[in-house]
């Protein structure tokens, strides 16, 4: 149950995470240039290229059911409360990127919502996000993670 709850939480943080980053693998996906550093530019193209495959019925819009879908899923033996849990932390973070409060997430509202976490991966702030700072935000999670289970939460 621990696990699960943890992987619920991380899941929640990687959606703070630009989740176009978050989601490609290696580097290089998101890194067209082959630089080895991704620019907003290149960010903001992963994004819409991760709203258009969330769009799966390709009218423009996301709907919750598509946002959904698109998020981390818990593992198998994972708690009717994490299944809770997990529903109401993607149904919140929907309605935040919801702007317009119409029920769907337009293309502008996902980019929006996105924009400020490059900059928080941008330690450096040189207007790119290298290897290595994607590898200590993901450091920093893990840290935070072993805090949480440390302190039996």
């Amino acid at each position: 149950m621990k696990h699960s709850t943890f992987r619920v939480l991380i899941g929640a943080g990687c959606l703070a995470v630009l989740p176009a980053l978050a989601q490609a693998a290696p580097l290089t996906s998101a890194d067209t240039n082959g630089d080895g550093q991704i620019s907003r530019q290149e960010a903001m193209a992963a994004q819409d290229a991760s709203f258009k495959r969330l769009d799966s019925d390709n009218n423009g819009m996301l709907s919750k059911k598509e946002f959904d879908a698109g998020q981390p899923s818990l593992p198998d033996d994972a708690s009717d409360a994490d299944k809770q849990r997990r529903q109401k932390i993607v149904g919140r973070w929907f309605d935040r990127i919801d702007a317009d409060d119409n029920g769907k997430i337009s293309p502008a509202e996902y980019r929006k919502a996105v924009a400020p976490y490059f900059d928080r991966l941008d330690a450096n702030h040189d207007g790119t996000i290298s290897e290595k700072e994607i590898r200590d935000s993901f450091e920093k999670a893990d840290q935070a993670q072993q805090s949480l289970e440390k302190h039996g939460n």
